[in-house]
């Protein structure tokens, strides 16, 4: 397993813990979806997972090694951050926000090598977005910043990668279009696990689904096992109906979520 929880316990006080207990495991080459209602605790254990918040109980192992014997350099090495957007204090370009990937690569007190910089046009280029390199990050479209982001985590080099909401205000298109790099992506074998607000991304996307509700609702699975009208209703408190529809061309059939009616 690349990531074990168990009986983890996050919070900001001993004594006020946010969520959990918590115990799963992620194999290599999943996609996780993280779903639950606003403040039920999904930043808060992505905070944790990260070492950014010291566990209150429970352990957190990384390929089989406690996360609290990497230093932050080794850390870094093994799982990478994309947060929901980011805004440099300065025009760097493209390719100067993904090189800054490759710190965690490099020696202390070094600059960026040529090695460095062909690193991260190769992660530009994974992404799709290698015309973009020496554009000024602060003028392309959030859809662009987003794969630039991901490009950057990427050129740590981890094999696990860890999204805070990928699609948060991108338009329709281009959410589907980061759902569709999210696939590809762990088709080549990296492990990613992403929060979002949209459950429906979880049919379209996820090899497995964590829920969080109230009242220490909890529920790990298949999309199939854990996105049951009863248990959606148990996360955000609607009512929400499954339907299923046939994609052209492939026939696939693929469930969506379908609010009830709202009078």
């Amino acid at each position: 397993m690349i990531l074990e929880l168990h009986d983890l316990v996050c919070g900001y006080r001993p004594k006020k813990p946010v969520i959990g207990p918590l115990s799963f495991a992620v194999s290599e080459g999943e996609v996780v979806c993280l779903l639950g209602p606003n403040g039920i605790g999904k930043t808060t254990l992505f905070k944790t997972v990260l070492g950014l918040l010291a566990p209150l109980s429970g352990s957190i192992s990384i390929c089989g090694q406690s996360s609290r014997d990497f230093s932050v350099r080794e850390f870094a090495r093994a799982v990478a951050y994309v947060p929901q957007s980011h805004i440099p204090p300065f025009p760097y370009t493209v390719r100067d926000i993904v090189v800054m990937g490759r710190n965690p690569n490099m020696t202390e007190f070094s600059s960026p090598q040529k090695a460095d910089f062909d690193k991260a046009d190769e992660m530009l280029a994974l992404m799709g977005i290698g015309e973009l390199a020496d554009r000024e990050y602060t003028e392309i479209s959030g859809g662009e910043q987003q794969l630039a982001l991901i490009a950057r985590a990427l050129a740590q080099e981890t094999r696990l990668l860890v999204m805070d909401e990928p699609t948060s205000h991108l338009d329709y298109g281009n959410e589907m279009r980061m759902l569709a790099q999210i696939t590809r992506l762990s088709r080549l074998g990296y492990t990613i696990i992403i929060i979002t607000h949209t459950p429906g991304h979880a049919f379209l996307c996820a090899d497995r689904v964590v829920a969080v509700g109230r009242g220490g609702f909890f529920a790990c699975g298949s999309p199939d096992e854990v996105m049951t009208e009863d248990n959606l209703k148990n996360i955000y408190g609607v009512e929400i109906q499954l339907a299923e529809v046939v994609l052209k061309g492939s026939g696939r059939r693929v469930k969506t979520c379908v609010p009830a009616a709202i009078s």
